[in-house]
């Protein structure tokens, strides 16, 4: 009878590991739809480290060290309300942080910080490490503790495998009817007629087009566009200028490992394991997610943040449990060994007398 006392202690603190689950860190959870509210939360995710020489106008997140130029700004321009509480700038490893931070909202730093930096927007800097930086503008500074560190590793973690899944997932999809592609040498046209999700597969040496051809893309109010482009090595060296509605277009590069941007470009980047390189000679006007980020002089990332409509591609995906998530399961099925020790100890005894 005792045994059976017991399971509720045991239920209870198998619920307890599923709640902690639930309600661990922001935007947590690895699956298609985590990923979707990240291309909405952040104008840039690097999943490693992030170098930067000019503006980025919204929220930034580094999952390894961040590396900017005397011209970086987060402009604080068009961004979007967070149901998250999420910080101007995330930053896991180091930050040598040279610039201004015009947007509210913190700075979060899992390492050392240094540099000179023009804090416009009052923010508190939390950091995990050393603070050998100079701020100015009522910059309020706070030690994160031992655990502030850990717990941005693990909400990176996280948003990298969202992300990578969200990715997959969409590579996976199949051509849809309504896209037409058209054109000539000096322009290629992407035409899309409907509502909902369409789709479109490229190949590389379609995406990338002629030097000098413009890209031109037509879409209606109530549609997405998702342009999957197959290849490794990716560099788009032609025009392609804003159009409406371009905020609903996101181009997923699944396979690459460089994308090099050498002139305007207008849309969400997704390109999860790639090196991406923009800012040569024009603006990145879209959401920016890749392994490693950098942004040179002569462009600016604005904060045209994705808002297309994924819903049909946010199911769940099979990746493997966040660190925490981990640790919470390997104590519920502690405290279940300990009680099934127990029992076995009490059998024995009774067995004995």
């Amino acid at each position: 009878m005792r045994m059976f006392r017991a399971l509720p202690i045991v239920v209870a603190g198998l619920m307890a590991v599923a709640g902690a689950g639930q309600a661990s860190a922001a935007l947590v959870g690895q699956s298609a739809s985590t990923g979707i509210a990240a291309l909405k939360e952040w104008n840039v995710v690097s999943f490693n480290n992030f170098t930067s020489y000019n503006h980025v106008d919204g929220r930034v997140f580094v999952g390894g060290n961040f590396n900017p130029g005397g011209n970086f700004t987060i402009q604080n321009n068009n961004i979007p309300s967070s149901s998250y509480g999420t910080p101007a700038l995330t930053v896991v490893g180091n930050a040598a942080l040279n610039g201004s931070v015009n947007a509210g909202g913190g700075i979060s730093v899992g390492g050392n910080v240094s540099g000179t930096f023009n804090n416009n927007g009052q923010n508190t800097v939390t950091y995990g490490g050393s603070n050998n930086g100079a701020w100015a503008n009522n910059t309020t500074f706070t030690g994160g503790g031992s655990n502030f560190t850990s717990t941005l590793q693990s909400q990176s973690n996280d948003i990298k495998a969202s992300l990578t899944s969200l990715s997959q997932n969409l590579a996976a999809l199949a051509n849809t009817s309504g896209v037409t592609v058209g054109g000539d040498s000096n322009n290629q046209s992407i035409t899309v007629t409907g509502s909902g999700l369409h789709v479109l597969n490229w190949s590389e040496a379609m995406f990338e087009g002629n030097n000098n051809q413009q890209l031109l893309v037509s879409l209606p109010n109530d549609a997405t566009l998702v342009v999957n482009v197959a290849g490794t090595d990716i560099d788009f060296n032609r025009n392609f200028n804003r159009f409406n509605g371009d905020n609903r277009v996101l181009f997923n590069f699944y396979q690459a490992t460089t994308v090099d941007i050498g002139r305007q470009f207008s849309g969400s980047v997704l390109g999860v394991f790639a090196d991406i390189t923009g800012g040569n000679s024009g603006n990145i006007d879209g959401t920016v997610i890749g392994n490693n980020v950098r942004q040179n002089a002569n462009g600016e990332i604005h904060n045209n943040y994705f808002q297309g409509d994924l819903s049909s591609v946010s199911g769940p995906v099979s990746v493997a449990p966040e660190p925490s998530t981990w640790a919470m399961l390997i104590l519920g099925f502690g405290l279940v060994g300990a009680m099934m020790r127990t029992r076995n100890r009490r059998t024995l005894i009774i067995q004995a007398a």
